[in-house]
């Protein structure tokens, strides 16, 4: 459920790139820093984009410093860890932990190691932030509910990612109902992403998939997306422009090229790929 929500590159300002890369080696710091070095994996476009998110809304301008890569041995400008890059990392780690435990009850044995590898530091991000971590067990455990149920109702199987979001959210900031709004529709809409992205696979390997229960089966993505395009592209733009309204209507005081391009362009991008059934993820390199 990652690599979804990232800028648009090809069509950044350097400066702004810069600052997205600042922010995401920020993180990759926060994460080693907090973890044991193989913490640092948890880093990811999405949470970068949504450390950035909770900077602005919170109007807390962020303090630069030059750190070297641990990777390859150079001197990079990264974002200096403050409380809310702290919370992002432990952030991090519960939704890549509790996403690699839903995927091992779904039957993706080769996600086991994962989860076990981050099962101490999980721990130590649940004592930090016990009420986020409560969310997200019960998010999770309404979804495995209705999974098992085979839900056909996309609202309500897109709800429990949803509201967990916005509620996250509100636990690290204080929100309005724009951000409120915003938060929800970002995570419906990675969900829903994921839920297309993954369809041809959940089909042969028997998963479930809400797409499925509600369309019916998949022989392949290429001809799901054509008999189903027109319902697909519905649902994904409209909760697209829900999410698009709510930002224009936001505050955005910090960081807002790299917000701004996201959710302009990188996220926008992003649904055209996958409404033609392309590879849900255009790298973007730092």
């Amino acid at each position: 459920m990652f690599g979804y929500v990232i800028p648009d590159k090809n069509n950044m300002y350097v400066k702004d790139f810069n600052v997205f890369q600042a922010y995401y080696c920020g993180l990759c710091k926060a994460l080693a820093k907090t973890g044991a070095p193989h913490t640092r994996l948890c880093t990811n476009y999405d949470t970068t984009f949504y450390n950035a998110l909770l900077h602005s809304v919170a109007g807390k301008e962020v303090q630069f410093e030059r750190k070297l890569c641990a990777y390859n041995g150079k001197k990079k400008t990264v974002v200096k860890c403050d409380e809310l890059t702290a919370k992002v990392a432990d952030l991090s780690v519960l939704l890549v932990y509790y996403n690699a435990d839903d995927d091992v009850k779904d039957g993706k044995r080769s996600r086991v190691f994962v989860r076990d590898a981050l099962a101490a530091r999980k721990c130590r991000a649940a004592k930090r932030m016990p009420e986020i971590d409560a969310l997200m067990r019960e998010s999770f455990r309404k979804l495995a509910v209705l999974e098992k149920r085979n839900c056909a109702n996309i609202d309500q199987v897109a709800d429990c990612f949803a509201s967990l979001m916005r509620d996250v959210t509100r636990q690290l900031v204080k929100t309005d109902d724009n951000v409120d709004t915003f938060t929800y529709n970002l995570g419906r809409l990675v969900y829903l992403f994921d839920a297309v992205d993954d369809v041809e696979s959940d089909a042969k390997k028997g998963r479930y998939n809400p797409l499925l229960a509600a369309y019916g089966e998949c022989a392949s993505k290429a001809e799901f997306l054509e008999k189903n395009g027109q319902e697909l592209d519905f649902l994904l733009r409209s909760t697209y422009n829900r999410m698009v309204g709510a930002y224009n209507a936001m505050n955005i005081v910090v960081s807002e090229g790299v917000l701004s391009n996201t959710v302009y362009l990188g996220i926008d991008m992003q649904m055209e790929r996958l409404l033609k059934g392309e590879e849900k993820c255009q790298m973007t390199r730092l």
